[in-house]
């Protein structure tokens, strides 16, 4: 009888990835959940979010194309629907809504690239959140990285996220945390779907553009 399969045991570096994925999922959250309550507050969500809103019309049009999935949508029209929340907006909807109804304008270089270093803009650390998270998911066929790479994109990560409201403190308690095989599968997959659901984005906008 073949034996069941084994996994292999972390490393410092399969670590390190895991701990760059709970950075970006975690952190890239909070981040993005301050700066759009920031932009729209808790108390008039459901005002801006209403029937009749050019927001709402904007989001429509969203969910048409797509963008926003049924799920989503449920998320920013529960029922009752004045019971609208950001804590249960996902980080995908999050740049999704910072990106359509936040009035943010793109970074000269766009969202999907590295803003230059002297562009501190939240637009601008807003697009970096994306651009490390494509960094990291590239090292996701190994799901290794080695100390110096690890300490660069931290630092790099950790900078944006401090902009966009984060506590530097609890980033530096994520940096030497314990995290146990599960956690560290679990953070891989987070990262993993989001890449996933951005992609799946890109490609119905692209469709779109095909079509136009």
């Amino acid at each position: 009888m073949a034996s069941a399969p084994t996994l292999a045991p972390s490393t410092k570096e399969t670590t390190n990835y895991a701990r760059l994925c709970r950075l970006l999922v975690d952190g890239g959250t909070k981040a993005l959940r301050h700066t759009f309550d920031k932009l729209h507050s808790p108390a008039n969500l459901f005002n801006v979010l209403k029937a009749g809103s050019a927001e709402h019309s904007t989001l429509q049009s969203l969910k048409r194309k797509r963008i926003i999935n049924a799920t989503q949508w449920g998320k920013l029209y529960p029922s009752p629907t004045s019971s609208v929340t950001s804590e249960d907006f996902d980080i995908t909807l999050l740049m999704v809504l910072l990106r359509n109804i936040c009035g943010l304008t793109a970074p000269s270089t766009g969202w999907d690239s590295l803003p230059p270093a002297s562009d501190t803009s939240v637009e601008a650390n807003i697009a970096r959140v994306k651009y490390y998270r494509n960094s990291v998911s590239g090292h996701a066929s190994q799901a290794s990285v080695d100390n110096p790479t690890f300490n660069s994109l931290w630092q790099d990560i950790s900078a944006a996220l401090v902009v966009l409201g984060v506590d530097a403190a609890a980033i530096t308690q994520l940096k030497t945390e314990t995290m146990d095989p599960d956690t560290e599968r679990h953070y891989r997959e987070l990262l993993k779907e989001w890449k996933k659901d951005e992609d799946n984005i890109k490609d119905q906008l692209d469709r779109m553009e095909g079509i136009n």
